[in-house]
């Protein structure tokens, strides 16, 4: 097989690399900026657990426990929410436990723990490292693809 015939198949398979993994990148940018408080302004607080609510865990794998926090935003309003971190058989944190709190100042019933920002953060760098592989690899099999040249007619 020369390497024309192999060349042929660059393009196509450029843009299967290319296409998804720059879609997963802006994913993954999108987690490390959210998790790591970059967009908006955000402010912190004192908040304490106040609960826990069971949730059935994705593929059946059995119940999961959310914590309840209560806080009070800047403004003095007395907030309350539900974390988006859910562990099977035992909640990440007790009832009465003080936890940070972060969350933005537009909209504060958007807040979250802190630690639970760390793991957006952990997967958007873990997501971003093979994706940023991927539109590296599929740009250079784009650039590396044979353009057919015109042969020249015989004389």
């Amino acid at each position: 097989m020369s390497s024309t015939s192999i060349r042929r198949f660059f393009g196509p398979l450029g843009w299967l690399l290319l296409l998804p993994s720059a879609f997963t990148a802006l994913g993954a940018a999108w987690l490390i900026a959210t998790g790591m408080n970059v967009v908006g302004d955000m402010r912190s607080a004192k908040g304490h657990v106040v609960a826990h609510q069971t949730v059935s865990l994705a593929q059946g794998r059995g119940m999961g426990l959310h914590s309840v926090v209560k806080f009070t935003a800047h403004d003095g309003r007395s907030m309350e929410f539900v974390d988006s971190l859910a562990r099977q058989h035992a909640a990440v944190h007790t009832v009465g436990e003080i936890v940070n709190v972060r969350y933005p100042v537009d909209d504060p019933s958007q807040a979250q723990i802190s630690g639970s920002a760390w793991i957006k953060t952990i997967i958007g760098v873990v997501l971003l490292i093979p994706s940023s592989i991927g539109v590296l690899v599929g740009w250079l099999l784009l650039r590396l693809r044979h353009r057919a040249e015109p042969t020249a007619a015989a004389s």
